[in-house]
């Protein structure tokens, strides 16, 4: 097992991990408070050391919600800017596993936050 299946399995027992294209993927299903349902997948380097996270359903609709990429923070594939950098190559990354998986399930409430607000909440 490599040490990025490890890391997924921590976050989510009862998610899907699996190896495709030399990259760790774990798809999982993320509610925010409100238990609307979102579907994240994390791709990873099988180190944990490059990550990126996608949105492959949110309960607002399509990939992005109908939101602008400056204001939701996810482009039109649906991938999410978790961070001042945007990655949508693995590789490419400077973000760990850890840090995208739990930047993401904070964007899932955030995304909500903005849904029902028209904001989009900073973190402190």
């Amino acid at each position: 097992m490599t040490e990025a299946e490890r890391i997924a399995r921590r976050y989510n027992a009862n998610a899907l991990v699996t190896m495709e294209d030399g990259h760790v993927v774990m798809l999982e299903h993320h509610s925010d408070p409100d238990e609307r349902m979102y579907t994240m997948e994390y791709q990873s380097t099988p180190d944990g050391r490059h990550a990126i996270a996608w949105c492959r359903f949110n309960p607002w609709g399509g990939k992005n919600g109908g939101e602008s990429y400056s204001e939701g923070h996810v482009d039109d594939e649906g991938c999410l800017c978790l961070g001042s950098k945007h990655f949508s190559t693995v590789e490419y990354s400077d973000y760990p596993l850890e840090v995208v998986i739990q930047r993401a399930r904070y964007w899932c409430t955030a995304f909500s936050v903005l849904k029902e607000t028209g904001t989009f909440p900073q973190p402190r």
